[in-house]
């Protein structure tokens, strides 16, 4: 059944979109189909829990507590959510007239895609089975062309054990210290980032999936140096991308935060992996 918006129902959205906290708590159910709870919005919202109750009870015909007690978005919600993210698109479309606003805003949307992750999160049994396939297709295509991954470089090796884990280490690792260096930084608590890294892990595992491309091309890129240069900076130039992405999507850090937290670890382990692990011609 079609959903019927009276006037007084966009009189009851109006109203509630022209109070920030209000118009947050509809911003972040929106992005967040999967509810959050009380703790999430409180912990965003950085408001008192007597304001946040008193809000969300001004909400009531646009968002309800579900069995499992996070909130979440009805279907005015969502509509409201909608409005409102309009609303955004088009002031910013109106900004980009003066100076570089709008080329700003739309290079940020295409290297630090938010959305595609907050779409992927949407469908929780999806990604996970995304991200084993690629971590799986990246161990295998390592084992078998000898390629040992060092984050940001590549090594040769005939110990097949030892160039599949380098792939699946070199994902581990990147994701779980840029994790855990954000968190902090985004004051979110220890218990609730053990919630959140299974998720993080998920998208990173498929954020590796340029990584994964290359490995498979490389004995196609040998023999060409510049081809193989040039797809090397792409490539890993995407994968920093994504995992950017995706800890900015987890953390809810700004993009460009988190694309210096990773471009850190990354630069970090190039250094110290090769220290540690000896590779064998």
């Amino acid at each position: 059944m079609k959903l019927v918006i009276e006037e007084a129902d966009l009189y009851k959205i109006y109203q509630a979109l022209g109070n920030p906290h209000r118009r947050k708590i509809i911003s972040l159910l929106g992005e967040r189909p999967e509810g959050m709870a009380f703790s999430e919005l409180k912990r965003e919202l950085n408001i008192s829990v007597g304001s946040l109750y008193y809000n969300i009870d001004q909400l009531r015909d646009l968002v309800y507590q579900r069995e499992d007690k996070r909130y979440a978005l009805t279907e005015k919600g969502v509509v409201a959510y909608k409005m409102l993210k309009k609303d955004v698109e088009r002031v910013r479309s109106e900004g980009s007239a003066s100076g570089f606003s709008g080329l700003t805003d739309t290079l940020r949307e295409i290297f630090f895609p938010r959305w595609f992750f907050a779409f992927l999160e949407s469908r929780r049994r999806l990604t996970p089975a995304i991200a084993v396939v690629v971590l799986l297709v990246g161990a295998i295509a390592c084992s078998f062309n000898g390629v040992v991954l060092h984050v940001t470089w590549i090594a040769y090796s005939s110990d097949k054990a030892l160039c599949a884990s380098s792939f699946l280490w070199s994902w581990l690792a990147i994701s779980a210290i840029s994790f855990f260096i954000a968190s902090p930084w985004r004051s979110i608590a220890f218990r609730e980032g053990l919630k959140r890294l299974p998720q993080y892990l998920a998208e990173a595992g498929l954020a590796m999936f340029p990584l994964a491309i290359f490995v498979v091309l490389e004995p196609i890129l040998r023999g060409s140096t510049i081809a193989r240069v040039v797809a090397q900076l792409v490539l890993w130039l995407l994968a920093l991308v994504f995992l950017s992405s995706s800890l900015s999507h987890v953390t809810r850090c700004r993009g460009e935060a988190a694309f210096l937290v990773v471009v850190l670890v990354m630069f970090v382990m190039t250094i110290v992996i090769p220290q540690l692990v000896v590779v064998s011609p």
